[in-house]
């Protein structure tokens, strides 16, 4: 028998199946009162990877989209 599963969750499928690559340099942040993850360049400087919220209009945020630089 082949037994097959669907995993209904939040998360981005390198969260559910990790990779060891830059593993180090991933980090999750509160920006404005939002989570988001993100690349730590190094020296203060982090770059959006992934917002992480139940809240839809924080998609839509153009701020938080991936890719943006945090600005502290």
């Amino acid at each position: 028998m082949d037994y097959s599963m669907i995993l209904y969750t939040p998360l981005c499928e390198h969260d559910v199946f990790p990779q060891d690559t830059n593993a180090s340099q991933i980090v999750y942040e509160k920006y404005n009162n939002r989570h988001v993850k993100c690349f730590d360049h190094g020296n203060g400087k982090k770059q959006i990877i992934q917002v992480v919220s139940t809240d839809p209009k924080d998609y839509l945020d153009p701020s938080l989209q991936p890719g943006q630089w945090l600005d502290y």
